[in-house]
């Protein structure tokens, strides 16, 4: 699989707080890694993108993240909330990805959540995500150092 250079990392955050979405991603940018950002699992995965003025992208649907992520291959990781905008959450998001990209096993994928079930913890990492967060218990800065770490190491 073709990657980007470590100073060109590429990031898709799914983040349904708007508010939210805009400081995660100026942190990610500030660390230097470009973001792909959608608010909701339908959005993630459509053909329609929008550039943002600092080079990055706004995804508007599931169908495009799966499409970035296998066809483009720009996606270095997945910064995924549970809780999304419209009728699907993150393990929908998952599911599909684990489903369709074939690459899925060597993206990380990092779920940031307010969601502290640990039935819904474990079921994620069954499923093969890298690290759980919940958002009330994690400063944004350590979520983003500790992606940009795996980032560096990968």
């Amino acid at each position: 699989m073709k990657r980007t250079s470590k100073k060109n990392r590429t990031i898709l955050v799914l983040e349904d707080e708007q508010s939210l979405l805009g400081v995660i991603k100026a942190k990610l940018e500030k660390e230097g890694i470009r973001v792909l950002t959608s608010r909701s699992v339908e959005k993630a995965f459509s053909s329609d993108l929008k550039k943002s003025k600092s080079g990055g992208i706004t995804l508007n649907s599931v169908k495009t993240a799966l499409k970035h992520v296998e066809d483009l291959e720009q996606v270095d990781a997945i910064w995924l909330d549970h809780n999304l905008v419209g009728e699907e959450n993150g393990l929908d998001f998952v599911t599909k990805f684990k489903r369709n990209a074939g690459h899925w096993s060597k993206i990380p994928i990092f779920v940031v959540s307010n969601t502290a079930d640990p039935d819904l913890v474990k079921t994620y990492i069954r499923l093969g995500v890298n690290k759980y967060y919940v958002k009330a218990e994690n400063r944004l800065d350590t979520i983003v150092a500790d992606i940009h770490s795996s980032l560096s190491h990968a």
